[in-house]
């Protein structure tokens, strides 16, 4: 059996010191407690100023020793030579914090619901979103049939006039267009008059020639008149519209305003058209000598409807 110095010579120094101290600490504790045993002792035999002022001092000596416990239970033994500590995490994994607040996450999302009405007005708010997309895509569908449509009627129109030398003149699209585009012509033979006296001029004579224009309106031509109006007015009411530019409140023209102008100029008009071919008004008046007025008739060149162009030579 060997002793403690037998022990201490092959201990680290730092070693051998605490536990020394420890022992010292323990013997001084023993007679510490050892006093203020005999001193209670002693007060229990002697007056009461005595045994109060004993008390008092055990008391002041009982917390001590308390203290001087902590410190004991409380000290930790030197540090040794370092050794590598391994280590516990996987290399790789995530802290457990990081694992503990991921998991508290996904737990708070799961556990949360939402209120039948909020669900409602969710649910009711996904169908309008869907119904918007929804017409969203129809229209674009429709603008690119509508591009398709546009882009053959105008191919197959330019075919049409340049198998005549011809090529198209653009015309506003502001409502005015079938009487600019005659306008334009009539310029071609050496003819100027404007717009608005061309209206003037195609109303009057329709108005003295009602018999070949009046049978033709039809109630959608005049629509701004009230139920019940008769005839004479509702024919009347469609020739202000002629009169009128369509900046305020004109009409557009049609085929009986072409066969106005046809016949005040006693000129043929040529129109050309995908649906149903060219066609030609005022035939009549066709001549070896005399070119006809040739215009074109698109339908799906714009939104609003139909639009007429005009034409000229290469």
């Amino acid at each position: 059996m060997t002793s403690d110095d037998e022990h201490g010579a092959d201990e680290n120094p730092m070693v051998t010191r605490h536990r020394k101290e420890k022992k010292e600490l323990r013997a001084k504790n023993l007679s510490f407690s050892a006093k203020i045993t005999a001193m209670k002792k002693a007060a229990k035999s002697g007056n009461k100023q005595k045994a109060k002022e004993v008390n008092a001092e055990c008391e002041k000596l009982e917390k001590e020793l308390e203290e001087r416990h902590r410190q004991e239970s409380s000290s930790q033994a030197p540090p040794t030579e370092a050794t590598p500590t391994p280590s516990t995490e996987k290399e790789g994994a995530e802290p457990e914090e990081e694992e503990e607040e991921e998991g508290g996450a996904s737990k708070f999302y799961k556990n949360f619901k939402i209120s039948s009405k909020n669900a409602k007005k969710q649910a009711k708010k996904k169908e309008q979103e869907e119904r918007l997309k929804a017409a969203q895509a129809a229209d674009k569908e429709a603008s690119k049939s509508k591009d398709s449509e546009k882009h053959l009627e105008k191919a197959a129109i330019k075919q049409m006039l340049q198998e005549e030398s011809l090529r198209m003149i653009d015309i506003p699209a502001d409502g005015d267009c079938l009487y600019a585009s005659i306008s334009h012509q009539l310029q071609e033979e050496g003819i100027e008059i404007s717009v608005r006296k061309l209206r003037k001029s195609c109303a009057q004579y329709m108005r003295d020639n009602k018999e070949e224009f009046a049978p033709f309106i039809s109630d959608a031509d005049v629509g701004g008149v009230s139920a019940g109006a008769d005839k004479a007015a509702e024919w009347e009411t469609y020739l202000q519209g002629v009169e009128k530019c369509a900046d305020v409140g004109g009409v557009w023209g049609g085929e009986l305003e072409l066969k106005a102008a046809s016949l005040i100029y006693e000129k043929t008009i040529v129109v050309y058209r995908v649906a149903g071919g060219t066609y030609k008004i005022g035939e009549q008046f066709s001549s070896p000598r005399d070119r006809p007025l040739r215009l074109v008739y698109l339908r799906h060149a714009y939104h609003l409807g139909e639009h007429y162009n005009s034409t000229c030579y290469y």
